[in-house]
């Protein structure tokens, strides 16, 4: 999910019908630039290298889960309501093919169809994403393949902010919903709940506190203090902390290959 305010204006963006890299491409309205889905940047037309700016949320919840937390919420219907009970990329995500080109991706740290949670983390001194204290660096930390277009697999553009990215498999949630991590030295919480499919990524700090997480039902957790969280709103319900909003980073749920494709240096954290 992106803002669609670029520089003061506000854009209409659109399905362009193209794909790179084995993803979608979106071209705004006003200037018919291409823009990648997955990393948000222009790649293609007056607005090339132009950044959008992501916006945390959660990239897939069952609806009741999410009604019952946000019953206010409105929902967008654009077609018919049978099309919404079957999925036309079924066969494909039953099968082992990886994206339409015919490509053969070679990052063989993971099967390519294997889900992980896509996260990047902006750790520089001074940028987003710098509280916390030194921690264990939770990743394998080997190199991927180098991308095309430069060491990030992008427009080879230099990244003032340290962006460093990992890869959680979906298959570390099997028995528990949470991942307590540190990406350089920001300290990470990682919930997936394996029954909503609910998805999200917090700042495990509570200003210079760092907080380690433990599930506890459903998509509750609590942490070292006694302090009981709803992690799909990122609230407190509970301790003298209640109230609380942790804060959420963007993340997304993806298949290894494509996420490998475009931040080739991607960490896979193991316990």
């Amino acid at each position: 999910m992106y803002s669609r305010e670029l520089d003061g204006k506000t854009y209409t963006f659109g399905v362009s019908g193209k794909l790179w890299r084995d993803a979608l491409l979106m071209y705004d309205h006003q200037t018919r630039s291409l823009w990648s889905h997955i990393t948000g940047e222009a790649i293609q037309g007056p607005l090339k290298g132009k950044q959008l700016k992501p916006l945390a949320s959660m990239p897939q919840i069952a609806w009741k889960t999410w009604q019952t937390n946000y019953p206010q919420t409105k929902v967008l219907s654009v077609g018919a309501r049978e099309s919404f009970k079957r999925d036309n990329y079924a066969d494909y995500h039953k099968s082992q093919r990886a994206g339409v080109s015919g490509t053969r991706y070679t990052d063989k740290r993971l099967p390519n169809k294997s889900l992980v949670i896509g996260v990047q983390v902006q750790t520089k001194d001074g940028a987003p994403g710098r509280d916390g204290d030194h921690g264990r660096d939770g990743a394998d930390g080997q190199p991927g393949t180098a991308g095309q277009d430069g060491a990030d697999g992008r427009s080879g553009s230099v990244d003032p902010y340290n962006t460093q990215f990992r890869a959680y498999p979906l298959t570390h949630f099997a028995k528990t919903a949470v991942i307590n991590d540190m990406v350089g030295e920001v300290p990470l919480l990682i919930f997936h709940d394996k029954v909503s499919f609910a998805t999200a990524v917090f700042k495990r700090n509570i200003g210079k506190d760092v907080r380690t997480f433990r599930s506890q039902d459903g998509h509750f957790v609590e942490d070292n203090t006694g302090t009981r969280w709803n992690l799909v709103t990122g609230v407190a319900i509970s301790g003298k902390e209640k109230g609380t909003r942790l804060e959420r980073l963007t993340a997304v749920n993806i298949y290894w290959f494509a996420w490998a494709r475009y931040y080739p240096e991607t960490t896979i954290y193991k316990p």
